[in-house]
């Protein structure tokens, strides 16, 4: 089953402040789904931000820990459930560099057989579940056979293609749109930042929730006026902007690994996803000159230099996705600003 249809305005405003308002209509579509309590056994969270979908899993699954609507509410219960620390819930992470392996996955299929802690329910998060390995695909579905009531399932993945027929069909499954950029510029806001950064980090997130947030908490506006200003320099080094970028960008990768305890094996995936990250601020950046509008590149950047470079920037972008090696993305996207058709000096 998928959640797809418009909610009423009446559940929009019976939500009041509830976590899932964040979501919009889809959000709105699990509210009533909880105060009607047609919960199924399991559901699938799927869209592109990883981040707004963890957070949506733990909204839903406060209001069946704690109770809706609010006036039935255990605030206390509601609390623990979005920080995660909730007896009844129970998150699953990968706990190899790219799978979630059986050993990890068994003992909480076990505990999905028992009686709640606390609440009328227990909810059991995996996240990303396409990470599940082919034998823990097979004893997650053979725990679905004869599911307790008091259990509820939510499969949090970005990449629902690559789960088979097997489990999309057990679910429930609810696609989330975008964040709006006013719910996206609120958290960073409630972050401290400040309004410079909100509005580029929003501009270029997306919608993405996961992606503004790298931005705005890791300088990667910041780092990409460093190698606009180095491809507007005739006079600078090219290899040498792009090695200093690429430093910052390992320390960066350093960090964001550790806090995983993947070190090794995720920072290279970090370094890359963070060179994405760069060209795509970059091509929002030209995006914005070819429409004419205020953009960090230089004045002497027209319209239709602007096109140019979004074309070659995009370019690049595919070749990260092709696995070029970062330090040779980083050199050719200042030189692509450098060899613009305009002088920049």
């Amino acid at each position: 089953m998928t959640l797809s249809s418009d909610p009423t305005p009446r559940a929009a405003t019976e939500m009041g402040s509830h976590p899932l308002a964040a979501f919009g209509s889809v959000g709105a579509l699990l509210y009533r789904t909880l105060v009607s309590e047609r919960i199924s056994p399991s559901y699938l969270f799927e869209g592109a931000d990883s981040l707004a979908l963890h957070e949506a899993a733990r909204a839903f699954a406060m209001g069946l820990l704690a109770g809706d609507p609010p006036a039935a509410r255990d605030d206390h219960a509601a609390a623990q459930a979005l920080d995660g620390t909730h007896a009844d819930l129970h998150e699953l992470r990968k706990d190899k560099a790219t799978v979630i392996s059986v050993a990890a996955l068994g003992p909480m299929l076990e505990r999905a057989h028992s009686t709640p802690f606390e609440s009328t329910y227990q909810v059991f998060i995996i996240d990303p579940a396409e990470a599940m390995d082919p034998a823990g695909i097979a004893r997650y579905l053979k725990s679905l056979e004869e599911p307790p009531e008091s259990t509820v399932f939510i499969l949090v993945t970005t990449r629902a293609e690559r789960l088979p027929d097997t489990v999309l069909s057990r679910c429930r499954r609810v696609r989330f749109p975008p964040l709006a950029a006013g719910v996206i510029a609120q958290r960073l806001r409630d972050g401290g930042h400040d309004e410079g950064t909100v509005t580029r980090a929003v501009r270029a997130a997306g919608g993405s929730l996961e992606r503004a947030q790298r931005f705005a908490e890791h300088g990667l506006p910041t780092l990409t006026q460093c190698m606009i200003d180095a491809g507007s320099q005739r006079d600078a080094g090219t290899v040498q902007a792009a090695d200093e970028t690429l430093g910052a960008l390992d320390r960066i990768a350093t960090t964001l690994a550790a806090a995983e305890g993947q070190e090794t094996s995720t920072k290279r995936q970090h370094v890359r996803a963070l060179v994405a990250d760069l060209l795509r601020i970059l091509v929002v950046e030209a995006r914005e000159c070819a429409a004419g509008r205020s953009c960090a590149l230089p004045s002497q950047v027209d319209p239709e230099t602007a096109l140019g470079l979004i074309t070659a920037w995009g370019r690049l972008s595919a070749a990260v996705a092709a696995n070029v090696t970062p330090a040779a993305v980083l050199i050719e996207s200042i030189a692509v600003l450098r060899q613009a058709p305009v002088s920049l000096t």
